[in-house]
């Protein structure tokens, strides 16, 4: 069976936006995946929108072949179909509950699982429909290992044309035939998966900045050319006016006169007009190729210092009560001033879970600590818009400043109705620093950032002052930042040191 999706001159701008975030885009998608990258609020999550029907061009048309399901990145609520999907009778559904780990009363409890665990129930209701066309954000999201490595299988098995918009390096090599780069309104298709397609990228950048170079050093030249020619021109005027002669200079007359019939003066300046029209192509062909430039990225998180505590943070060992019968045990805890702690387990092994429990015994006020869950809920993303509306000139400059390190134009993120998840976690970020945080805690910090960004906090968090107690599963995110390991396996924490 043949399937079809192309979009045809699309244009979409969200209200109050300060420009559009397409323009007369046309693109045709073929079987298989396509990768979908780009920075923050660049409008990867709104182009699958579009093409799944949430979202309507403001001109212009998404052509279809057959159903669309649309997988969005957040998981806050149980997907509608999965119920159907646990009864139904046929083998693919068996199989997909089978291989991806999932069972009827994880729909009972969809409030206690964890975050991967939503992720795989949202991506296996979305494979049971057998659609034509899948679009998926972010679907690595909250996976640990194995989660990840049961997902590509199953993905990898897909027969239609799908989507997807990530930033798990490893996932759009594995998938995907053929990448789009969305940079400030511009969409770029390259060949092979995403490796392949920054590499080309980063060559097409050096092959621009070298044109432009060469450009700008024969607009120099041409102009001062122009400027010599404009020099001899205006002298030999001089040497062809009478005003200087004296008036009885009857010889010094002739000889101008015969000058201007043999065009002396006008070589001149047909030259300069030459050299002018030289100029002006230059210019133009300088415009023409537009700002040119590598993307520079870089953070330093002023979050005050380290904490005249030695100690941050004991709790006793202890047993913690996960739900559905299941514990998990820890030895006694304890976060020094200047620990950097990597928490890892699987999904459902009760990370999140421990860590809220952590919270209330810090030695520290709220103010010295900053905490962000995994997902910015509307409540949270709501506080903190507001929170910006209400900072005076100089905080207001510092927390953009952050926003801008990490690669989003501020004048973007301002606007609430398109802001993505990425950029709700770069504003998040950057209100930190208006406080002297001693303790930063992070619960999946790199979910929604794009890549660069991600490099970027690693770096950041790697020279900040101060103690860490981070949950990921980027094992070289982890590798990068933190030197204590706290690992939970079989409902049991056991403390060691990361392997740098």
């Amino acid at each position: 069976m043949s399937f079809h999706l192309f979009i045809s001159r699309i244009s979409f701008e969200y209200d109050g936006a300060v420009e559009p975030l397409f323009d007369e885009l046309s693109l045709s998608f073929p079987g298989g995946f396509t990768g979908v990258v780009g920075a923050n609020g660049c409008g990867k999550s709104t182009l699958l929108k579009l093409l799944s029907g949430l979202l309507k061009p403001d001109r212009g048309t998404v052509s279809a072949s057959g159903p669309v399901v649309f997988c969005m990145q957040e998981v806050f609520e149980p997907p509608a179909v999965a119920a159907k999907m646990f009864t139904a009778t046929d083998g693919y559904a068996f199989r997909l509950c089978e291989n991806l780990k999932l069972t009827p009363e994880m729909l009972a409890r969809w409030q206690t699982l964890s975050l991967g665990e939503r992720k795989k129930l949202q991506i296996a209701t979305a494979l049971f429909q057998r659609p034509d066309i899948l679009c998926i954000d972010e679907p690595t999201n909250h996976l640990d290992a194995s989660g990840r490595e049961l997902l590509l299988r199953e993905l990898a098995a897909f027969r239609g044309i799908g989507v997807i918009v990530s930033h798990d390096r490893e996932l759009l090599d594995a998938l995907c035939s053929q990448c789009l780069f969305l940079e400030h309104g511009k969409a770029t298709l390259r060949a092979g998966g995403v490796t392949a397609g920054i590499a080309a990228q980063e060559s097409e950048i050096d092959q621009l900045l070298t044109q432009q170079q060469t450009l700008k050093r024969e607009l120099k030249r041409t102009k001062t050319e122009l400027q010599r020619r404009r020099e001899k021109e205006q002298k030999s005027r001089n040497a062809d006016c009478k005003r200087k002669l004296d008036r009885h200079d009857h010889d010094g007359k002739g000889r101008i006169d015969a000058a201007r019939i043999t065009g002396r003066d006008r070589t001149a300046g047909d030259l300069a007009k030459l050299q002018h029209k030289a100029a002006e192509r230059a210019e133009t062909e300088l415009a023409e190729l537009g700002q040119v430039k590598k993307a520079q990225y870089g953070l330093k998180i002023p979050y005050g210092g380290y904490s005249s505590r030695n100690t941050l943070l004991e709790l006793p060992a202890g047993v913690l009560p996960l739900g559905e019968s299941r514990t998990l045990t820890f030895p006694e805890l304890v976060v020094g001033n200047r620990d950097r702690i990597a928490l890892t387990g699987d999904n459902g092994g009760g990370k999140s879970t421990l860590l809220r429990r952590l919270l209330p015994e810090l030695k520290l006020n709220p103010t010295e600590y900053l905490y962000m869950p995994q997902e910015l809920d509307s409540s949270m993303t709501a506080a903190i818009y507001a929170t910006l509306r209400e900072l005076g000139r100089d905080d207001f400059s510092k927390v953009m400043n952050v926003v801008a390190s990490l690669g989003s134009r501020p004048e973007r993120v301002l606007d609430s109705a398109s802001c993505s998840p990425g950029e709700w976690r770069k504003l998040f970020f950057g209100l930190g620093v208006l406080r002297q945080v001693k303790l930063i805690v992070l619960d999946e910090p790199t979910n929604h950032l794009d890549l660069p960004s991600i490099r970027c906090l690693e770096v950041a968090l790697a020279e900040c002052a101060g103690a860490l107690l981070l949950i990921s599963h980027d094992q070289m995110f982890l590798e990068k930042t933190c030197s204590t390991h706290w690992h939970i396996a079989d409902g049991v924490l056991r403390k060691g040191f990361l392997a740098q």
